[in-house]
């Protein structure tokens, strides 16, 4: 928008230099004129017989009843003045036609603009959804609780690996920290096929207070494909 207003004020910084020619362009014509008003009646005073001044001028044809050179003088003067009132009168027209064309650019520009940017936020959910990725590997629940785990005891629950891809895929669990949990599960996931997976807490490794693990699933021949989930128990 910056760009817009200063391309306006560069706009009538021109306009004001125009208008200060077509000004000294008429203070010209005015002055121009002037003087043939002034040669008029030089010429007028010159046709009185009383005002002529005492000169000795050269024989001319009386018959033609004007001085030599008096009418080329004249005509000269005239033509003068005739180019200057044409000369105003373009300058005038140019001023006027300028202005309607800028002003259709400047609102043409500004309407493209507008659009543009009105396709491309149009376009950007699309693009954004086609990106998207998707989880090949998803396990339910994301926690469980296995509640109060007693001191020389053990209690197992399961979770559910869904492989979501068109490939099987063979899964690892990462070893927890505590050393206390094991797994049981299938060494590979057929595609698009659920997989449940044991997971068992020995309170007789476990630490006595709260345990939490989180335990990563991952494909084995890509690490970076894998979901987690967490195991929550009591020790005492």
């Amino acid at each position: 928008m910056s760009d817009d207003f200063g391309t306006i004020s560069a706009r009538r910084g021109d306009r004001a230099k125009e208008i200060e020619v077509l000004r000294k362009h008429r203070e010209s014509v005015v002055k121009m004129l002037a003087d043939v008003d002034e040669q008029l009646r030089e010429l007028e005073v010159f046709d009185d017989p009383g005002a002529r001044p005492l000169v000795t001028t050269p024989d001319y044809d009386e018959s033609n009843g004007a001085q030599p050179g008096s009418g080329p003088r004249v005509l000269l003067i005239l033509g003068a003045a005739l180019l200057a009132l044409a000369l105003i009168a373009w300058l005038i027209w140019r001023a006027s036609s300028d202005r309607p064309a800028t002003s259709t650019t400047t609102t043409t520009g500004v309407v493209e603009e507008t659009a543009t940017e009105t396709e491309t936020t149009a376009t950007a959910p699309a693009t954004i959804a086609e990106t998207a990725p998707v989880n090949a590997l998803i396990v339910a629940p994301a926690s469980r609780d296995y509640g109060l785990v007693r001191k020389g005891t053990r209690v197992t629950r399961q979770f559910e690996i869904t492989n979501n891809t068109e490939e099987p895929i063979s899964i690892n669990l990462a070893r927890s920290v505590c050393r206390c949990l094991y797994y049981e599960h299938a060494p590979v996931i057929p595609p698009k096929a659920k997989e449940a997976v044991t997971v068992t807490v020995d309170g007789a490794k476990a630490a006595a207070g709260t345990l939490r693990e989180t335990i990563r699933v991952s494909a084995k021949a890509d690490a970076s494909v894998g979901t987690s989930f967490d195991v929550i128990a009591t020790v005492r």
